[in-house]
């Protein structure tokens, strides 16, 4: 594994952007793009070993980039609907090569309208020659036929964790307005619980409100909850396109279902969380946007149940180290 292509949010590092902080999640995206390949001086191989420190970096980055073009090609190819009129966006890094795919599939876009997840994500629409639309200007009563995002980790009932770009609250919006959400990501990402690799619950919060919250979760067992900064402390506190923060904050490895039925406590003794009713303890804390947990029901079971779009999602693709795309279902 290599760090250089790992999200920049690992432990209590914080997002990088030199723009301003209401456009991170656009920064985020836009840092991650398709690698041009290009050659070293002949005179800087001659006497280097058979793999050179920069040249494994340089085939991990490339090998990292190839899992993620495959992962968005299988999961557009298979659930890219026929005559899709709304598809939602996300602004995950994989994003790029989603869009790429759906334009390779050659099929009439003109009367497609696609919703993105942030400022970057209608930019990428946008050069695509793609028709893009806030969300906030969707007709009353529209249901998106898919949406495609990426996760920060997912794990076995595809529970996600989700933004680590400073998106959370736009993607969930997006996600829930949508029949089915498509996951899609690298091998990197997958794991048996949340918490895992990717160490914290990114959650956006009202400025006002930041430090009653932070008090709260540490109430709840998150260790050293923080707010999260921009990558020049001159410019304080990173906020999201609400102009709200974020905070991120750790927690031991969250349980499933099966954990529980299999006789352990999720109910917070020791900072120890089933997903949802971690999830859904953040959420009633006062001063609390949205909580960058994806869980409870899919599209179809919120369907089943007479609502709309679900946060989980109903398909995960997983570019594999090999080259093969992973592919796991959501148990309906």
């Amino acid at each position: 594994m290599t760090l250089a292509l790992q999200s920049p949010l690992n432990g209590n590092q914080t997002p990088e952007s030199s723009m301003s902080p209401r456009f991170f999640c656009s920064s985020f995206l836009s840092s991650f793009r398709p690698l041009r390949s290009f050659s070293l001086p002949s005179s800087l191989l001659r006497n280097s070993s058979p793999l050179s420190p920069f040249a494994r970096l340089q085939s991990t980055m490339a090998d990292v980039e190839s899992a993620k073009r495959a992962a968005a090609s299988t999961a557009v190819a298979n659930h890219y609907p026929k005559n899709a009129q709304w598809v939602g966006i996300g602004s995950g890094t994989t994003i790029v090569y989603v869009v790429e795919a759906i334009k390779a599939l050659g099929v009439d876009t003109s009367a497609t309208r696609y919703v993105p997840t942030g400022y970057q994500s209608r930019q990428l629409l946008v050069n695509a020659g793609l028709t893009a639309v806030e969300f906030d200007a969707i007709p009353r009563g529209t249901v998106l036929d898919v949406a495609f995002d990426g996760a920060d980790e997912v794990d076995d009932n595809l529970n996600c964790i989700k933004g680590g770009g400073a998106c959370l609250f736009q993607e969930k919006l997006v996600a829930m307005q949508a029949k089915e959400f498509i996951c899609v990501a690298d091998s990197r990402k997958l794991q048996s619980r949340l918490l895992t690799n990717w160490k914290y619950i990114p959650i956006e919060v009202a400025p006002i409100a930041a430090f009653r919250v932070l008090r709260k979760l540490t109430e709840l067992g998150s260790i050293n909850p923080v707010i999260r900064s921009n990558s020049n402390p001159k410019e304080g506190n990173l906020k999201t396109d609400q102009d709200f923060f974020i905070i991120d904050a750790p927690f031991p490895p969250l349980l499933i279902q099966a954990d529980i039925a299999g006789g352990l406590d999720g109910s917070g003794a020791g900072g120890v969380w089933e997903v949802d009713r971690l999830a859904s303890e953040i959420k009633q804390i006062a001063g609390v946007l949205e909580v960058g947990i994806f869980c409870g029901k899919t599209g179809p079971q919120a369907t089943a149940a007479g609502g709309v779009g679900g946060q989980r999602p109903v398909a995960a693709y997983f570019g594999m180290p090999d080259g093969s795309v992973s592919v796991r279902n959501a148990i309906q």
